[in-house]
């Protein structure tokens, strides 16, 4: 099991999201996570301020996008809430 926690930041004053700036150029930011299933293999994923879900495959050499997940919780500590039509599905390979 994994819990992810987002803080919040880069937010503009209408509390719309906004990409970290740095002279001109927007900074894509993930937050990472590596978890370990239960037969012990490892599964690397990354999730970014627009919502995007990552996981890396080896299979593939990169990362693959596992669907869109939103943000819920308090302003200081937020959990992720995926759709409930579409639930991710981690790769198993």
């Amino acid at each position: 099991m994994a819990e992810f926690r987002l803080f919040a930041g880069n937010l503009t004053a209408s509390g719309e999201k906004a990409p970290a700036v740095h002279e001109n150029t927007a900074i894509e930011m993930a937050s990472a996570v590596v978890a370990e299933l239960q037969d012990g293999t490892r599964v690397f994923l990354r999730y970014f301020p627009t919502g995007e879900v990552q996981q890396w495959s080896n299979v593939k050499a990169g990362w693959v996008t596992l669907g869109m997940c939103s943000p819920r919780g308090t302003s200081r500590s937020k959990t992720l809430q995926c759709s409930p039509d579409e639930p991710l599905q981690l790769l198993r390979e």
